[in-house]
C-alpha cells in the first residue's frame, strides 16, 4: 500500500467513513490510519471487518433516518469534533428501466442519495459551527453516460453530484470543503453481485477495452485522491467532481 502522506499528516484528525466496511471504505480507512489519523469510525450495517482493529465500528442501517440519527449521536459521544467525512455507502440493483420496480427505486435512493444527504447534514452542522471540515463523497463514473441495466443506480448517484455542488456553495463560506470522487467500475466484492449479469458483463468488457491501462480500477486507485481532498493542501478545491477512470469516458465508442 503506497501512502502519499507522511505518518503524521492527519495527526489529531478524526475521520468518519459511512459504508466504511466495504472494500473502498476499508482501503480509505487503512490509508488514513497510515497517515496518522487519530480516530477513524466506520459506519456500516455490517461492522464485522472493523472488529479486532483500531477502527471504531458504528453499526447503522442507513436506510432508516432514526438509525442515522443514533449513529451521529454515538459519534459525538466518542468525540466532539469530527474533521473529515467520507461517504462510500451504496447498494446496487441491476435491472433495466422497464424491469425496475418502484420499491427498488426507493431502496437505491434511500441508501445512495438520502443517507448521504442526511448524514452529511448532521455532521456538517458541527463543522459549520467550528468553521472547519472536509467532506468527500464517492459517486460513480456511470453518471457520465447511459448504463444499460443500472440506470436507476446511476440516477441515484447523479444526486451525489448535485449535492456536492450545493453543499460546497452553502458550507464553503464556513470553511467546509465538499468534493466528489467518481470512480468507474472497481474490482470489489460489491461487483460480485453483477458478475453473472450478461448486460453488465458486456458493459464491463467494453469498458475494460476503453481503459487506457486495460484494467478496471482497484480500491487503492481511489483512496489517495480522497486523502488529498481531505488534506489542507486541498483547501482551495471545493465543489469539484473528479472522475477516476483512466480517461475511459473520453474514448468514443
Amino acid at each position: 500500500m503506497d501512502v502519499i502522506f507522511s505518518k503524521n499528516a492527519f495527526q489529531g484528525r478524526h475521520v468518519v467513513i459511512i459504508g466504511g466496511c466495504g472494500d473502498i471504505g476499508m482501503e480509505i480507512a487503512r490509508q488514513f490510519q497510515a497517515a496518522g489519523a487519530s480516530k477513524i469510525a466506520l459506519v456500516d450495517i455490517n461492522t464485522e471487518l472493523a472488529k479486532g482493529s483500531s477502527f471504531i465500528p458504528i453499526q447503522t442501517d442507513l436506510s432508516k433516518v432514526e438509525s442515522i440519527e443514533e449513529a451521529v449521536q454515538d459519534l459525538y459521544k466518542i468525540s466532539d469534533k469530527w474533521h473529515i467525512l467520507v461517504t462510500t455507502a451504496g447498494i446496487f440493483i441491476g435491472k433495466t428501466l422497464l424491469d425496475c420496480e418502484a420499491n427498488e427505486w426507493d431502496s437505491l435512493m434511500e441508501i445512495n442519495a438520502r443517507a448521504v444527504f442526511y448524514f452529511s447534514k448532521l455532521i456538517a452542522k458541527s463543522m459549520v459551527q467550528r468553521k472547519e471540515g472536509k467532506i468527500i463523497h464517492i459517486g460513480s463514473g456511470s453518471t457520465y453516460y447511459g448504463t444499460p441495466g443500472s440506470g436507476v443506480y446511476s440516477a441515484s448517484k447523479v444526486v451525489i453530484n448535485q449535492l456536492t455542488q450545493t453543499m460546497a456553495v452553502e458550507w464553503g463560506p464556513s470553511n467546509v470543503q465538499v468534493n466528489a470522487v467518481l470512480p468507474t467500475v472497481t474490482e470489489t466484492k460489491f461487483l460480485e453481485f453483477v458478475t453473472k449479469d450478461p448486460l453488465h458483463s458486456k458493459f464491463r468488457k467494453k469498458l475494460k477495452e476503453k481503459m487506457p491501462m486495460g484494467e478496471l480500477l482497484q480500491p487503492e486507485d481511489i483512496a489517495p485522491l480522497v486523502l488529498f481532498l481531505a488534506s489542507k493542501s486541498a483547501n482551495a478545491i471545493n465543489g469539484a467532481i473528479i472522475p477516476i477512470d483512466g480517461g475511459s469516458r473520453l474514448v468514443s465508442t
